[in-house]
Order: structure tokens, then sequence, then C-alpha cells
């Protein structure tokens, strides 16, 4: 039983109260009143006032309390912590380099430009190989009669005359014709060299002398040269005798061309008179005809007067000799 005073058992709700809806009431052994109960028993803070709390965590202060915060990452300050965020990967502007990605499957064609290019180049090497057998055959067929064929060219050198292997140089003239100045051999040489496969070429060289016996003996000399045109000849060996032997001039010295003998001849003379010792008298004929140079001198000393034009036609039979002797 209740006072007047007294309010009723649960939550202290009038069961009479209109205003209070049936499951708003507390039912039956609904327990004491929260407010009541003994603060020694476990929770027995229910119901009082203010929200509850959590105790302070590891990383919280107790006098201080805050809501956890996880540790900064690797990314981030300490001082502001900010959430993990996926990194963003820019995407590559118009024109900017792009490093090449690997592809699978068959490996793309070459350039057909680079194909072509290889063969052109090889067309262009068979056609010169084919115009460089072409050329061989050709000079071989021209040179079917030679036996090197693809050896020198003698047409370079070849002429009207030709050396001949066998003959002695001092066989092409005629030594009698010391006999008319002195009559007596003394000495007698010559040298023959043949011309050579390569370049042409070839001379013969001829040197005899008529000696006398006595203190006013008389002596007579013939020299004979014979050059034969090479490859490479520049200046023909008329052009240099003649470019010496015709260089000094004056009362002693006579010289002029000489007319019907090879394509040019030239003549050259010289007298020497010591008073009563023996005068010396020279004269030098040279022609040059094709591909061959001939040159014929003779020299007399003596003590009786010499007839100069009988030693220069003796000297120009002498050429007409060498130079029939050796042609073709």
């Amino acid at each position: 039983m209740t006072g007047p005073n007294q309010q009723p058992p649960g939550d202290g709700v009038p069961p009479s109260d209109p205003t209070v809806a049936w499951w708003e009431r507390p039912g039956e052994g609904a327990g004491q009143n929260p407010s009541q109960a003994d603060p020694t028993v476990l929770r027995g803070n229910i119901g009082a006032p203010g929200p509850y709390t959590a105790p302070p965590g590891p990383y919280q202060s107790g006098a201080n309390p805050q809501p956890y915060t996880a540790p900064p990452g690797p990314y981030q300050s300490g001082a502001n912590p900010q959430p993990f965020q996926q990194p963003q990967y820019a995407h590559p502007q118009a024109g900017a380099y792009r490093a090449p990605q690997p592809q699978w499957g068959a490996p793309p064609r070459p350039p057909s430009s680079g194909n072509k290019a290889v063969w052109w180049i090889v067309g262009g090497a068979i056609v010169a190989v084919g115009v460089l057998v072409i050329g061989l055959i050709a000079f071989t067929a021209n040179k079917v009669d030679d036996d090197n064929p693809f050896g020198p060219d003698p047409d370079k050198w070849a002429g009207s005359y030709v050396y001949k292997d066998g003959k002695n140089a001092c066989d092409l003239v005629d030594l009698t014709v010391l006999n008319q100045w002195s009559s007596t051999r003394e000495t007698t040489t010559h040298t023959e060299r043949g011309p050579s496969e390569y370049i042409g070429g070839g001379s013969y060289d001829c040197d005899a002398k008529n000696q006398e016996s006595g203190r006013n003996a008389n002596d007579a000399a013939l020299g004979l040269e014979v050059e034969f045109k090479t490859e490479s000849e520049t200046e023909s060996d008329y052009s240099r005798w003649k470019g010496y032997d015709t260089k000094t001039t004056g009362k002693d010295y006579d010289h002029g061309p000489v007319s019907g003998l090879g394509t040019e001849a030239y003549y050259a003379s010289e007298q020497h008179t010591y008073g009563s010792i023996p005068s010396d008298y020279s004269v030098v004929v040279a022609a040059h005809d094709s591909n061959i140079s001939v040159k014929v001198e003779i020299e007399v000393s003596t003590m009786r007067t010499v007839d100069k034009a009988a030693m220069r036609t003796a000297a120009e039979t002498q050429v007409r000799k060498v130079l029939a002797a050796l042609k073709k």
C-alpha cells in the first residue's frame, strides 16, 4: 500500500494517467529504477547523467581524450595527416614522347623502301658485272691472235720499223766507208738491246775506228745510234739529239735540214784547226721516221785537207742504209 505522498512502483507513472500509452508503461518485473541502483554493482552507473565515454587509448591522453586517428603513412606528414589516396597517373599530352610498349604476336614487317634499296643495289651490281664480262669478251675477241690477250698493247709503240733479234749493230752500216780517210781497222764494238714486253723500245749501237801507223798517221771513226719508240716516250731521241748538236753556232760550226731522209732530218758539222797539229773534222746526220730515230757521226783527224761535203754524204748514206735494214 502506498501513501498519498509515495510514487507508484515502476517508473512512477500512475496507471490511471490517460496521457501515457500502455506500451510506454514498464511491465511487471521491470526492475529497480537505475537512479536507485547500487553503484558497486557492475554497470551500476547505468542511468547516470551524460553519455558513455570509452577509456583513453594508447594514442590519447586521459585528461583530454580524442578520437583515435591512424598514424601517418609514408606519404603523409605527421603534422597534417591525410587520408590515403590512390595515385593518379597523368596521361601523355599530344606530341609528348611515349616509350614503346611491348607487343605480342608476329613482329611488324620492315618498311618496303629498304627492300627496294637492296634490290636496286643488287640489280646495279649484276648489270655492272654483265657489262664487265661483255667488255672482257670483246677485248679477248680483238686480241684472239695474241699469246697474252690481257698483256701490254704493242700498237702503242709499233710503227714502220722493227727491232730484229740477232742483228749485229755494226752490220747495219758499211764500215768500209772509213777507208777513204784511214785504211787500218783498230777497234769495233757493238751493243744490241731488245724491246721491253711492256713498253717497247729497243736500240742498236756501233763504234768503229780506223787508225794508221806512223807519226802523222790519219784516223777515222764512225758511230751509230738507233733508238725505237717506247710507250712512255714524251720526246723522241731525234729531238734530243738535234737540240744538242745544233745549239752551237759560229765560224767553225754549221747545221741545217736534210731533205728526202725519213720524215725529218738534219746535219751538223764542226771543224777544229790547231796550226801544225792535225785538224779534226766531224759531221752528224740524224733522221726520224715513224717509230725510229737514227744518228750517224763520222770523225776524221788528218794533216791533209778534208772534203767536208764528202763526209756529210757518207753519213747520209749510212743513215739510209740503217732505215732500209730495219724496215718492216
